[in-house]
């Protein structure tokens, strides 16, 4: 029997939508490229961590899959099992967009140089 997804809307900061979708923090770009791509959106927890990357955690490996399948190649994806809850397997797909020519767009951000030259943050760390 598949993992009950609706154990992870318990928590104040995460949205419960239609079909046992639960969703924390940047979500909606994603949730319109499974939508588009035909993965059906129910029974899952869609954790965004900012636009560009996250992690869909499913009830079974087949829908990890699914949905690695979906975001294929406008992301960079990776499924695995995330662990067990209650005894039962909860699977994980792992999302980071790629930019045109297919490389990975980092999700942190590594340099950063003020306006007045300044810079502030080199090889991601404050200087």
């Amino acid at each position: 029997m598949p993992f009950d997804m609706s154990k992870f809307g318990d928590s104040r900061w995460v949205r419960t939508q239609p079909n046992g979708v639960y969703v924390h923090g940047a979500t909606e770009p994603i949730l319109s490229v499974l939508d588009v791509r035909g993965f059906e959106l129910r029974d899952l927890f869609l954790i965004g961590i900012n636009d560009s990357c996250g992690t869909i955690v499913l009830p079974t490996e087949s829908r990890a899959e699914n949905a690695a399948a979906a975001l294929e190649p406008a992301y960079e994806t990776r499924v695995h099992l995330m662990g067990r809850r209650d005894g039962e397997d909860v699977w994980a797909t792992d999302y980071t967009r790629r930019a045109l020519d297919g490389t990975t767009l980092s999700a942190f951000i590594t340099d950063l140089t003020l306006k007045d030259g300044r810079q502030v943050i080199k090889g991601g760390r404050w200087v």
